[in-house]
């Protein structure tokens, strides 16, 4: 089985944009929504993302590539055995970056107690495209769906974020303001204002918490 490159037009710049956004929309969000808190995490270049109906994923962005992952608990591979094996053809450095982080983020115990990565798709990529041995159809049947609105070109998604969590104008304005400083600067801190975090809107100490964490593991800071 060979893989194969899906998108031309996809790569590691834009999908790493896309997560961002989804992340600053939801450490926005999270302040209203704590009940949604596990939604949108990320641990150092892992980004995680799960619904609350059986899919869950992970992408790992570090170096010349990113490595996708994911699980759909109410789809069932049989033609593939073990979840390196989604990564085949894959470059060296892609399959060490799948072992060594991205599948570390999708163990599952078997009935023997034994833990071990469960995927049900996968794809990788560099700065130029995105391959796997999936075809896109089958990559969304299995837990691709997942990045429905990360995949967006980015004026599409932010609309749909608006919808998805009925972000006020004000929210919206705050969200391109601090997805723009993030996407110029994606390495450095970045601090929001009291007038910034005034607009999030909140008296809720869960969900201020929330969301203090979500924008801390992207890197942004609330000013004190």
């Amino acid at each position: 089985m060979k893989p194969v490159i899906l998108n031309s037009q996809l790569n590691k710049n834009n999908l790493w944009s896309g997560c961002t956004l989804a992340s600053v929309a939801h450490a926005i969000m999270v302040a209203h929504y704590p009940e949604l808190s596990y939604e949108h995490s990320w641990d150092a270049d892992n980004y995680n993302v799960v619904d609350g109906s059986g899919g869950r994923g992970t992408i790992t962005f570090k170096g010349n590539y990113f490595v996708g992952a994911f699980r759909n608990d109410n789809f069932t591979r049989t033609d593939i055995s073990t979840a390196i094996d989604f990564f085949m053809g894959a470059p060296k450095d892609v399959l060490e970056l799948a072992k060594n982080e991205t599948l570390e983020y999708l163990l599952e115990e078997d009935e023997d107690g034994t833990t071990s990565p469960s995927i049900t798709t996968a794809f990788w990529g560099d700065n130029d495209t995105i391959s796997s041995i999936d075809n896109i159809v089958r990559i969304v049947q299995c837990g691709g769906y997942l990045l429905e609105r990360q995949l967006m070109e980015s004026d599409t998604a932010i609309e749909s974020w608006r919808d998805y969590y009925e972000m006020t104008s004000e929210q919206v304005e705050l969200l391109k303001s601090i997805y723009v400083r993030k996407v110029n600067n994606p390495y450095g801190n970045i601090t929001l204002t009291k007038s910034e975090i005034k607009i999030i809107g909140t008296e809720s100490p869960e969900g201020l918490s929330e969301s203090v964490a979500s924008f801390e593991e992207i890197g942004i800071y609330w000013e004190k």
